[in-house]
């Protein structure tokens, strides 16, 4: 009998994350969710065993910016999941001021490279014991190279420029990544899709997104069934390293690397995130 594949989606609790959770259920797939609301996942959860009440979804709740709820929300999934067919990584935040998080990270680094990185680490295991399994993370169009320095550095801190700094490096990551390890991990461009991560955007950019959204952009659902179709298509055709712009596969990006960018990134990831990796490691207590 075959098992039913499974996936974990984080920032599964609203926009591309909720519609591609969706899809993928319809699919007859089992679903997991992240969000940071206690509230909302319970809604999520509610919201998609009505729409299709034969399938199996459930939540973790912990803010992925805050490496130790990614620490917590990692053993959760452990002591109750023995595969992992796909890891989506969509969580994401804009910060509009250079703000640290009480671990003393830059809040959009956190949320968008380092929870995804140690999320990823994390389980590995589950991944690699995981026939056929993927990780997919979401990302845009901005780039940025890192100060490898002082990553979290407010030095010409925009939400801009923080955008494109971890867009960069997952990026870098990912590439890094393939290079290391047998499980594949590809990289997803949606578009502009219609949900409010750029709502708090100042003006005149508020206004400018808002324009080309009406002209443009991706309807959520929409948006969330291409990217459960390339998900669909990545383990299909057993791609690894690739990038995908809504449904096609583009060339690589120039993302601009110098030499031993990948494995100065990798080093810089594992010294800020020890910490919380060694006890992730560790696996939940019995």
């Amino acid at each position: 009998m075959t098992a039913t594949r499974l996936a974990l989606i984080t920032g599964g609790t609203d926009g591309i994350g909720k519609a591609a959770a969706r899809r993928l259920l319809a699919d007859g797939w089992e679903v997991v969710v992240t969000g940071r609301s206690r509230d909302k996942c319970a809604a999520t959860v509610g919201e998609l065993q009505a729409a299709l009440p034969t399938t199996k979804v459930s939540a973790l709740v912990g803010d992925l910016s805050v490496m130790g709820d990614v620490q917590r929300v990692a053993a959760e999934f452990l002591a109750s999941h023995e595969r992992l067919d796909l890891l989506l990584l969509n969580a994401n935040s804009i910060t509009q001021e250079h703000t640290r998080t009480s671990e003393g990270f830059e809040a959009n680094f956190a949320v968008g490279y380092l929870g995804r990185v140690l999320l990823t680490w994390a389980l590995e295991d589950v991944l690699r014991r995981t026939a056929g399994a993927q990780v997919l993370t979401v990302v845009g169009l901005n780039l940025e190279r890192i100060e490898f320095e002082d990553p979290s550095t407010p030095k010409g801190f925009s939400s801009m420029k923080a955008l494109g700094r971890w867009q960069w490096a997952m990026q870098v990551f990912a590439r890094e990544w393939n290079r290391r390890v047998p499980v594949p991990m590809n990289v997803y461009m949606p578009g502009l899709v219609r949900t409010k991560i750029l709502a708090s955007e100042p003006q005149p950019m508020r206004l400018m997104v808002q324009i080309a959204n009406a002209i443009v952009g991706v309807p959520v659902q929409k948006a969330g069934d291409e990217l459960a179709l390339v998900a669909e298509q990545l383990r299909a055709d057993r791609v690894k390293d690739a990038y995908y712009a809504r449904t096609k596969r583009k060339p690589a990006r120039n993302l601009r690397e110098q030499p031993g960018d990948g494995a100065r990134l990798w080093d810089l990831s594992e010294r800020l995130l020890r910490p919380w990796r060694t006890t992730v490691e560790a696996g939940p207590s019995t």
